[in-house]
């Protein structure tokens, strides 16, 4: 999600929407209900984690098996949302045992333009690795404009080496890589405007899109229902996204000449499905919110809970399979899972740190 869709915004569209919804009845019950707000968990994962770091809102996150490291994406959202200034950085994870995190040092970047990332992934290409980011220029007005950054990866250090900006790029979620030039993104909203993003969201009308930049241009590929996580695998053959409205996980197949994306397949992945990771294995792990209203009640309440699902997706075959939940309290608003060795580490929108647990 956006931080515009994960804060401020989402939180207009789903108390408005609350209203709404109270007063309508039949068909009331029927939106409260595809927005998961009668779902409940049936299995509590209650294993003993280690919380590490104290950064704000590591929404997403990018492991380098190679290496043992993670890159990790923290925005402090809800300082956006309450007016104050909205800080951003990229950390480096040590999975190998220690837990050490460092904040990267970002070079190359324009200091009149605020480095709030969202989304990112991971390439190496002609042996050289980079980072590539999602980037919002403000935490709470989607005009203001967005960035891709492709940085270089050094020990401490991401040096910016590209820099991208489109009128296509409209509200970036997420972003996949097929090559330096050629990047998949997520729009997670058609319009703006509180009454038509509530219309967009209640509704769940499929005007968001997964859309890509190549070579200075953008081309819709995809229209969908809240347009969120992107992943890509069999070196850029086959595109991944999830629509957080449609709750499912839309396989594609991607053509190499064109860029078109022809739909396979769709495979249920829970309520409201958020980032995808790709295992060491090609496995597929996407998290998944239960309860939409509980995570609009979290937005409002940092004390309130809000419950997740994460989903193990095989590649091959489709078949997806849960592998924990929890009511929220072991971390709320998940919106990354990704699993490493016999551990699995879960990012958040709005809460602090990451979570390593046991698998």
């Amino acid at each position: 999600m956006t931080i515009n869709s994960k804060g401020k915004n989402m939180r207009r569209w789903l108390l408005i929407g609350t209203a709404v919804i109270a007063l309508s009845g039949v068909g009331g019950a029927a939106l409260m209900s595809s927005m998961g707000a009668f779902n409940s968990i049936t299995t509590q994962y209650d294993a003993a984690c280690t919380s590490v770091g104290d950064m704000a809102g590591p929404e997403d996150l990018a492991i380098d098996y190679d290496a043992g490291v993670a890159f990790i994406s923290s925005l402090d959202r809800r300082a956006g949302m309450a007016g104050d200034i909205a800080t951003g950085a990229i950390h480096r994870l040590d999975l190998n045992g220690s837990n050490s995190l460092t904040e990267m040092n970002v070079t190359g970047l324009d200091a009149a333009v605020p480095f709030l990332p969202h989304g990112v992934d991971l390439k190496t290409i002609g042996g050289t690795q980079y980072l590539f980011a999602l980037n919002h220029r403000s935490a709470t007005d989607p005009a203001a404009g967005h960035d891709i950054f492709v940085f270089e990866v050094r020990e401490n250090t991401l040096d910016l080496v590209e820099h991208y900006q489109n009128s296509g790029i409209r509200s970036p979620n997420d972003l996949a890589a097929i090559d330096l030039n050629t990047v998949y993104f997520s729009n997670d909203r058609g319009k703006f405007g509180n009454f038509a993003n509530l219309v967009e969201m209640m509704l769940a009308q499929k005007i968001a899109d997964v859309s890509v930049y190549d070579q200075g241009e953008v081309s819709l590929s995809a229209p969908m229902a809240f347009a969120n996580g992107v992943a890509t695998i069999d070196e850029g053959k086959t595109v991944y996204a999830t629509a957080m409205r449609e709750s499912v996980l839309k396989e594609f197949k991607r053509d190499p000449a064109t860029n078109t994306l022809t739909l396979v397949r769709e495979i249920s992945v829970g309520e409201a499905p958020d980032n995808i990771s790709v295992a060491e294995d090609g496995s597929l792990w996407v998290a998944s919110h239960l309860n939409l209203m509980a995570f609009d009640g979290h937005i409002k309440d940092a004390s309130a809970l809000s419950p997740f699902q994460v989903y193990r997706v095989d590649p091959a075959t489709g078949d997806s399979k849960l592998m924990l939940e929890n009511d929220g309290s072991l971390q709320s608003s998940v919106s990354v899972a990704a699993p490493y060795k016999d551990k699995i580490l879960l990012g958040t929108a709005f809460q602090s740190g990451i979570k390593v647990c046991p698998l």
